[in-house]
């Protein structure tokens, strides 16, 4: 986890990119008010120390069909590196989960999923779910509306 100091520039660099990823160098570098050299040398250094991540577009799921977004929590039958990491690369793998989260509490993971509808559903947790003896209990919740999803993180211009 990058533990970078970022200073005031480098903080509207990255709310400005939050809001338009696609903006150019030069419309960056007006925007926040230092030189355009100046400016792709602290984006590129941004990325480079996985300050920026990557850049995506993002897609709403009912366009593609995803009709369904379940968040699931899980318990593991044992705890123990073992057991977390072969949850971790199953996740990893599963097409149908957007977001995985560890957790602490009860719950041992935070799993978000996309589905196209509710008999998609039942064949993801068949497939992920049910026969395998690692997972303890299962809890889904099927979201009824989705009210508010900002990726964006709120970035302090100022100190």
């Amino acid at each position: 986890m990058p533990t970078m100091s970022l200073d005031r520039i480098d903080r509207k660099i990255l709310s400005a990119l939050q809001d338009d990823n696609k903006i150019t160098n030069l419309e960056l570098a007006e925007r926040i008010g230092i030189s355009p050299p100046a400016c792709l040398r602290r984006v590129k250094a941004l990325r480079n120390q996985k300050i920026i991540e990557g850049d995506i577009s993002l897609i709403n799921p009912t366009a593609l069909g995803k009709q369904i977004t379940v968040v699931i929590e899980i318990v593991v039958a044992r705890a123990g590196a073992n057991v977390v990491d072969k949850v971790k690369r199953k996740m990893l793998t599963t097409p149908e989960v957007s977001q995985c989260y560890l957790v602490t509490g009860d719950t041992d993971f935070i799993v978000i999923a996309q589905l196209k509808d509710m008999e998609a559903y039942e064949a993801f947790l068949e497939r992920t779910f049910y026969n395998d003896p690692i997972i303890e209990t299962m809890t889904s919740l099927v979201v009824v509306n989705r009210v508010k999803f900002n990726p964006k993180l709120d970035i302090p211009i100022d100190d």
